[in-house]
């Protein structure tokens, strides 16, 4: 044993001692114009006698190192596409590290001509810090492959990496709305290839995000700033998606993925509904204004269900791409759809407001189940034909598609009627079957040509329509509940469960039909002039738009009750039942019956130049809207049945870029903005949504909103994909549009009106830094907002003891602001193995979720962290294995009024879960658990 342990003991001094003789070899490759890093590059090592030789690749910092090397005469030498191989020769002592940096020239004469062909493809990281860095305005770039190996399925998940960027999710946890720098959606547009889009939801202009699949998309930016050239309703700012261009070789991409939600494991959790035998059309619609609808005209699809496991998501995704043999025509096709099915439990309680206190008092405790699926299919093609240097056209298209099958089972369980402690009291079952078809079709024929010398026009020709479909959206309300058996003092001994009736004081079943279209007619014109005014070259740009917009919207809501008898039992199984058409007709005079028109005529003069160091853009914007709708109601009896609108904006804006070297930037910049109410909001409507605890009025005399805008950025590029930014912004808003109370006639409806001005500023940085194979990435945003309106205060008069009311001023956040939110991401990356992976997590911090109409009893949602992962590992030249699991934490979404909950005489029988003496009022928590997904991709 003694000489086991002395022999291992001088084997360990002789490896030491061998490893103080080797010496170290490292350094970094870049190009040798641009001077920026080279990521993937091959670097060898050999000695002078061939007789050893080592070779690694460049991390994602450029860096490469070879440890333990024997002192000798080396040659070190770099190798990447398209560039010229570069080595140097040295000599390297025993214990020394040598460090031998390379710069490696392209094989291109064109500088730009190396950034593309040096790289994969368009859609890497490098070409979105170059435009970052290069933009004429304030803006964050996301790039496709930076897309492609996120934890992300659509761009609104995406959105929510970006710094100063939340997400609004959708009833199954997904993301669907982006809010900017604490702006809510109503302030943002959509642009695809720079355009914006019409939307398809059936109240608002804002696009839901998660319409986009995110493998489509070349790259997103996210727009803080505005320039003249863009169109100036985007207060809070805008996402633009740049679709996949034609490469210059020809590309085939495919990625085929299976999926599985958290509750895949439990038994019976995901509920379907037939939608087949649904009418597309509402029977009004269908057959005319004057039709008596009767029984035959309504379907039991949407009431036969079937329970299961939760199905397996799949995903599919194929593009193809390429260019003639002379590059002058170049045509890519892609294609992407995902079939996913979530399930989402819910704890809501219904509230008021005391009428003695103003204090939040519970109505009622809901439990709400949803089963959802979403197909979500896109189709993206472009085709460019270049003539020559002076003259090319393409022609973009592009097709979007949601359709999503909801069921929702709520259990409603009132706090008050017939409640005699835990376990009694009245309960609504109501079953909603839901189907929504969304699409968005967008072509766009664009052209570019060189006049003369220093003149350049360019130009496009956009059609866009979205739909919005809800054909037949079916809801069955049951009545049951559990009586309380009282002993012969009145106490309770025990409860007796009740039958569960079809609702006989109300509608039994309800059948909504919804349909909507959004048909835009876009020109765009511009001219750009780029004379030399002594020694600078000057840039001017003036160009005109015009679009012709043509909302419609068709809305019916049909009530069936009970035929014969009025205490029929529902034992699961509708077709055992019989009902009777109440509201025969339809809604045929409902406002939301409407068509609406809107002509946006814009034109702007906008000027650029650089002198020195520091380059100047400004110029105005002016736009000219008129609109005129006209609704279904009678003239007589609903203000604002036909109304119309006409106003113009002068938008002036300034940007200026100071270089303070080759990789640093300090940004200034001032725009002017506005945002336009919702066609919904102006319409003079009652009601529409029936989940809203109000009556929703609209307001054909709302404003629009009106904002300058100010920003200053610092920027730092250190290496080829490490950045530093940091920016501190302040928007001055007039006339917001809020939500509040009004009384009209003897009824209190919740409606949109412009209150007053508001302010929002705040700070923003993002850092991304990458060593070897390991990367940093993390931002931080902190927003402050500030409005004031009135709110509502009830309370009892000490005089008269009656019931009363008073109004006060609250001041509070903008809705949907938080004011810290932030992202940290670990990301690792082997070019030798293969392997990319990160762990990425987004903190969202408290926003007012509803504005409340009464002081002090605003909801609010609770903070949030979530945490992602991402990997994808190579196989072979073409194929990669890839997994995405969403939520790792389980995350819920939280609501709260922020008073304390307390417990009266009043509400002694309100002794309820989830709810605490002392701390804020709990109102609802949104369980969605974790989606896994596993893929195989293909690259050619």
């Amino acid at each position: 044993m003694k000489k086991l342990l002395l022999t291992l003991f001088n084997v360990i001094l002789c490896l030491v001692a061998l490893a103080q003789n080797n010496g170290t070899v490292r350094g970094i490759v870049t190009d040798k114009d641009s001077k920026e890093t080279l990521i993937g590059a091959t670097v060898t090592l050999k000695n002078e006698k061939k007789t050893f030789k080592l070779a690694v690749s460049t991390g994602l910092d450029g860096s490469y190192v070879f440890k333990n090397v024997p002192a000798g005469k080396y040659e070190v030498e770099a190798k990447f596409v398209a560039y010229k191989d570069e080595d140097k020769d040295f000599d390297l002592k025993a214990g020394e590290t040598k460090i031998i940096s390379l710069q490696i020239e392209s094989k291109s004469s064109s500088l730009d001509e190396v950034k593309i062909s040096g790289k994969s493809d368009e859609g890497g990281d490098y070409k979105s810090r170059s435009i970052e860095r290069k933009s004429d305005q304030v803006l964050n770039a996301v790039s496709a492959r930076a897309i492609e190996i996120s934890p992300d399925l659509t761009i609104a998940n995406v959105t929510q990496r970006v710094s100063g960027v939340s997400i609004e999710r959708s009833n199954n946890g997904e993301g669907q709305y982006a809010i900017i720098r604490g702006m809510d959606k109503r302030y943002n547009y959509t642009l695809v290839n720079g355009v914006k889009i019409p939307s398809p939801d059936n109240k608002n202009r804002y696009v839901p995000l998660d319409i986009f699949p995110a493998d489509i998309v070349d790259r997103m930016e996210v727009y803080k700033s505005l320039t003249p050239n863009l169109e100036g309703d985007a207060i809070g700012g805008g996402i633009n998606l740049v679709l996949k261009d034609a490469p210059d070789r020809l590309t085939i991409r495919a990625n085929a993925a299976v999926g599985l939600a958290g509750t895949f494991a439990v038994k019976n959790n995901f509920t379907a509904f037939d939608h087949a035998g649904s009418a597309g059309l509402s029977p009004r619609i269908s057959n005319g204004s004057n039709y008596t609808a009767n029984i035959s005209d309504f379907s039991n699809g949407g009431f036969n269900y079937q329970t299961r496991h939760t199905p397996v998501s799949t995903v599919l995704g194929f593009s193809i791409g390429g260019r003639s043999a002379n590059k002058k025509f170049g045509a890519l096709a892609a294609a992407s759809y995902q079939n996913t099915f979530r399930g989402t439990s819910t704890i809501f309680y219904d509230t008021d407001v005391d009428r003695d206190t103003n204090e939040p008092a519970l109505k009622s405790v809901q439990s709400r189940r949803y089963s959802i699926q979403q197909e979500r299919t896109g189709l993206h093609t472009r085709l460019d034909y270049k003539f020559n240097k002076e003259n090319k056209i393409d022609l973009y298209a592009s097709y979007m598609n949601l359709a999503q099958n909801e069921f929702r089972f709520q259990s409603d369980t009132t706090l008050n009627l017939g409640r005699v402690g835990v376990g009694t009291g009245r309960v609504t079952n109501t079953y909603r079957s839901t189907r929504t078809v969304q699409q968005i079709f967008s072509a766009n024929l664009h052209g570019e040509h060189k006049l003369a010398d220093k003149l350049e026009m360019n130009w496009s020709a956009v059609y866009a329509k979205a739909t919005a479909n809800q054909p037949d959206q079916a809801i069955l309300t049951i009545v049951t509940g559990r009586t309380a058996i009282l002993d012969a003092a009145g106490n309770k001994i025990g409860s007796a469960q009740n039958p569960a009736l079809f609702n006989s004081t109300g509608a039994a079943q309800s059948h909504i039909w919804a349909k909507n279209a959004d048909e835009d007619k876009t020109g765009f014109l511009n001219f750009i002039y780029k004379p030399k005014i002594g020694d600078t070259k000057v840039e001017f740009s003036v160009g005109g738009m015009y679009r012709d917009k043509r909302r419609t919207s068709n809305y019916d809501d049909y009530s069936l009750k009970l035929s014969g008898s009025t205490t029929q039992v529902y034992d699961g199984n509708i077709n055992n039942n019989t009902f009777m058409v109440q509201t025969v007709g339809g809604s045929l005079n409902d406002p939301l019956n409407y068509t609406f028109n809107e002509k946006i005529a814009a034109g702007y003069a906008q000027f650029k130049f650089t002198l020195g160091k520091l380059q100047t853009l400004g110029g105005v914007r002016y736009e000219n809207t008129r609109q005129d709708w006209v609704t279904s109601a009678k003239v007589d009896q609903t203000v604002g049945a036909i109304g119309s609108n006409k106003y113009a904006d002068l938008l002036p804006s300034l940007n200026f870029k100071y270089a303070l070297g080759d990789k640093q930037n300090l940004r200034l910049s001032y725009y002017s903005a506005i945002s336009r109410p919702g066609f919904y909001e102006l319409i003079p409507h009652t009601g529409g949504n029936p989940d809203a605890d109000y009556q929703e009025l609209g307001n054909p005399k709302l404003k629009r909103i009106t904002s300058d805008n100010y920003d200053l950025r610092y920027e730092f590029f250190p290496k080829q994909l490490d950045q530093l930014l940091v920016g501190v912004f302040y928007k001055d808003i007039k006339n917001p549009i809020e939500y509040a109370l009004v009384n009209q006639a003897t009824s209190i409806f919740y409606t949109a009106g412009n209150f007053g001005n508001a302010s929002n500023y705040g700070f923003e940085m993002d850092f991304t830094k990458y060593i070897s194979k390991f990367g940093f990435r993390a931002n931080y945003t902190f927003t402050d907002s500030k409005i004031t309106t009135p709110k509502t205060v009830l309370y009892r008069d000490p005089v008269t003891t009656s019931y009363t009311q008073r109004t006060e001023e609250q001041t509070r956040p903008l809705q949907g602001q938080s004011k810290h939110i932030g992202n940290l991401s670990l990301l690792f990356k082997d070019a030798v193995s293969g392997l990319d992976a990160q762990l990425a997590a987004v903190y969202t911090g408290a926003r007012i979720y509803t504005v409340s109409p009464f002081l002090d009893n605003d909801v609010w949602q609770k903070g949030t962290v979530t945490l992602d992962l991402s990997a994808e590992q190579k196989i072979t030249k073409s194929f990669s294995v890839y997994i995405k699991i969403n939520n790792l934490l389980n995350t819920p979404s939280e609501l709260e009024i922020r008073r304390p909950y307390k417990i009266t005489t009043a509400t002694v029988n309100q002794d309820v879960a989830n709810q605490t003496i002392g701390e804020n009022v709990f109102i609802r928590k949104d369980e969605y658990q974790q989606f896994y997904l596993l893929g195989l991709r293909y690259k050619l």
